[in-house]
């Protein structure tokens, strides 16, 4: 997988995406507590409320990771495909943002006897068994953004995290032609995509006398940790030559600036980021971030309730579903691994350069984040 710096293809997906859905206005983000917030804004005079979905229709939930603005666009995209397809959806996030919360949600969704899952697992292997019981009970499972092979899961929709770790990587070596120490930081190493994304990393700097100088530093998503992380690794890594840092998941980015603000070293540590944040993209276009790789979480949602509607349409029969949805992964120019059930939906790689362009396009749609 290449880098693609030009922006207009992505961009032109998620907008066609957009208007093939119809967009329903609704949105259901998760309040404080992990709860679905409430579906659907206030209707002014003249205005006709959202028609509600047939009988029959389709009830579909969806469950993140945690609660961060990461996951904003891809509540729009989950309400498109809600749109479109006339169905019963809605997403929570696991507050706090561990295994047992996120378990909970989802055995709450089995007990509810919904038509399908999704979850960006937190736990790859502590998940498998809990993912294998809600399909031994006859509901489908698939997951994104984060997965867990080890399970039963119908399908994973999402990025290819090594192949992003490779080339937030390749993005390194050119940012220090003549080599580097970075520590690198991420709410839990047992999240699949985490461990994959570093691997990736490390497996494209080999050679360019590029090294990590520790394993990356955990949060459990907590920023103030986070912060601290950054802060602890700055006071130990920089008389040894400390000269980048890497943020894994998407808070990590922010947190990673304001320490190096607070110490004044911006000029001495460059800064490598996942995700595409508010904070990050301002960073960015402020040039104090040096480069992000950004993902489709648009998509994430979108399809992951068209791929659990395919399944429910096709009783349960993953190849046709993801047959029935095929047409649309190939406009969206996404790759396809039939033999795992795996759908890649790419990323892009912004850096100061190409922030504002970035930047606008998503004010266009209404998104602050990707």
């Amino acid at each position: 997988m290449k880098p693609r710096y030009c922006l207009l293809g992505g961009i032109a997906a998620i907008v066609a995406a957009a208007a093939l859905a119809g967009c329903d206005p609704n949105k259901n983000q998760p309040a404080a507590n992990g709860q679905p917030g409430t579906s659907g804004p206030a209707t002014s005079a003249g205005q006709q409320p959202p028609t509600a979905p047939p009988a029959g229709a389709g009830t579909y939930k969806v469950i993140t990771n945690g609660i961060s603005p990461f996951w904003d666009s891809m509540g729009k995209g989950l309400d498109a495909a809600k749109g479109q397809l006339k169905c019963n959806a809605d997403w929570q996030a696991p507050n706090p943002a561990d295994n047992n919360e996120q378990v909970k949600l989802f055995k709450t969704a089995v007990a509810a006897k919904v038509d399908g899952i999704a979850v960006s697992v937190i736990e790859a292997k502590a998940m498998a068994p809990v993912i294998d019981d809600a399909i031994q009970q006859g509901i489908p499972v698939i997951t994104f953004d984060s997965d867990s092979p080890d399970s039963k899961r119908y399908a994973y929709i999402g990025t290819n995290n090594y192949e992003a770790g490779k080339i937030a990587g390749q993005e390194t070596v050119k940012l220090f032609p003549n080599g580097g120490k970075l520590v690198a930081f991420v709410g839990n190493m047992g999240a699949q995509n985490a461990q994959e994304r570093y691997n990736g990393m490390k497996d494209a700097v080999k050679g360019h006398n590029i090294e990590f100088l520790q394993e990356p530093f955990e949060d459990n998503k907590d920023k103030g940790k986070a912060r601290k992380n950054v802060e602890d690794a700055i006071t130990r890594y920089q008389a040894k030559g400390l000269t980048g840092l890497v943020g894994l998941y998407s808070y990590n980015g922010p947190t990673i600036v304001s320490a190096v603000q607070a110490q004044g070293l911006r000029s001495k540590i460059k800064i490598i980021c996942f995700d595409g944040e508010p904070e990050t993209l301002n960073n960015l276009s402020k040039g104090l971030v040096d480069v992000t790789v950004v993902q489709k979480p648009y998509e994430f949602g979108r399809l992951s309730v068209l791929l659990l509607d395919a399944l429910k349409k096709e009783n349960k029969d993953i190849d046709k579903a993801i047959g029935d949805i095929k047409p649309e992964l190939d406009k969206q120019q996404m790759k396809v691994d039939t033999s795992k059930h795996v759908i890649d939906t790419g990323v892009d790689v912004i850096t100061p350069a190409n922030a504002a362009p970035f930047l606008k396009s998503l004010k266009d749609r209404g998104l602050s984040s990707t």
